[in-house]
């Protein structure tokens, strides 16, 4: 009977630790034990009682698997006395469950309504900035290795393309301008800062640059030990650079989403244009970031550009690999894209 009982619990262990190591999967559990799921209750406190890091809980999963028996749950009951949860001291009163749900979830999509642009949600999250295993050969600027935390955000999931440039500023300042479909460059960080300012003029959402930790995290495919945004291969990739497979648009920028998504549903991470991000370029940021969304803005004269371009080797497009440009500079292999803070 007990080797029964022990059986039991570790199939539901196993379930539960799975869908919970899925952010998305972890807050499904959530809200559903909030609404009274006592089987998601039961998966929820074994998440909280085997997790890792920061889901970590005892507590936690002690006051859920309690409320999950007190709701008629045999199964609780069995978990209860398997994991030997009244060990753990702590009123279950309404406080424990201090969890926030978050607004939006991971891949919605939102389009802004004057010039189409489309965004994708990324949820929050941890992660090692800079040089890792699977980085490749980095440089010394990616370095030190550090962990840290974002919030949530909204990503273009597109490189901002002519079109849209001319739909806010009325002029097409792009070297590779046949078809305004391709993402908008020569145009300077200063430029940047312009077009920005007239379409948060026009929009009750605000709009700005991201910082190198929110590209990385989004180019890492939510923060992920991955060289690139597709993965770890880097002979002759399927994307737009000097020595990738480029198809027809070798040697010249290409419609923006004419190559395959990352994993959060973003095109070009790697490869088309170079991308302008909000922070100043400094050899040593990383020494000097922050734990929590960190951002630059101290001694330094150029602004980071992150990406690598049609004109750049594989090598360039690592998602670590940072690069840099003085603001006023217009270069036709670099772009860029936007994040957008949204109210629910």
């Amino acid at each position: 009977m007990k080797k029964l009982l022990s059986f039991i619990v570790m199939i539901g262990l196993v379930i539960s630790i799975s869908h919970a190591e899925n952010h998305q999967d972890f807050f499904l559990m959530l809200e559903n034990s909030r609404k009274g799921d006592v089987e998601a209750m039961c998966d929820l406190g074994l998440a909280y009682f085997y997790g890792k890091k920061t889901l970590k809980d005892p507590f936690k999963a002690k006051c859920w698997i309690k409320k999950a028996y007190d709701n008629g749950s045999v199964r609780a009951e069995k978990i209860w006395a398997k994991l030997e949860l009244w060990r753990y001291s702590g009123n279950c009163d309404q406080t424990f469950d201090d969890e926030t749900l978050p607004e939006f979830s991971k891949g919605e999509t939102f389009n802004e309504p004057v010039t189409g642009m489309a965004f994708v949600f990324i949820p929050k999250g941890c992660f090692i900035m800079g040089c890792h295993k699977h980085s490749g050969n980095c440089n010394k600027d990616e370095r030190p290795a550090h962990k840290v935390c974002v919030d949530g955000f909204w990503m273009g999931k597109y490189e901002v393309s002519q079109e849209q440039w001319y739909r806010v500023m009325g002029e097409n300042p792009s070297r590779f301008s046949s078809d305004l479909r391709h993402p908008v460059e020569t145009v300077s960080f200063d430029d940047v800062q312009k077009f920005i300012q007239r379409l948060n003029a026009k929009n009750r959402e605000k709009f700005l640059l991201p910082t190198e930790a929110q590209w990385e995290y989004a180019c890492r495919n939510g923060g992920q030990k991955v060289a690139f945004p597709w993965g770890n291969e880097s002979w002759r990739p399927e994307e737009n650079c000097a020595t990738c497979d480029s198809g027809e648009f070798h040697g010249q920028t290409a419609p923006v989403g004419s190559f395959f998504f990352n994993d959060l549903g973003l095109y070009d991470m790697g490869g088309n244009v170079k991308e302008w991000c909000l922070d100043v370029y400094h050899k040593k940021a990383y020494a000097k970031h922050a734990g929590k969304n960190p951002f630059y803005d101290s001694k330094g004269s150029s602004r980071v550009v992150r990406g690598g371009s049609f004109k750049d080797n594989t090598s360039h497009l690592r998602c670590t690999n940072r690069d840099k440009s003085i603001p006023g500079m217009r270069s036709d292999h670099i772009g860029f894209r936007l994040v957008m803070a949204r109210d629910n």
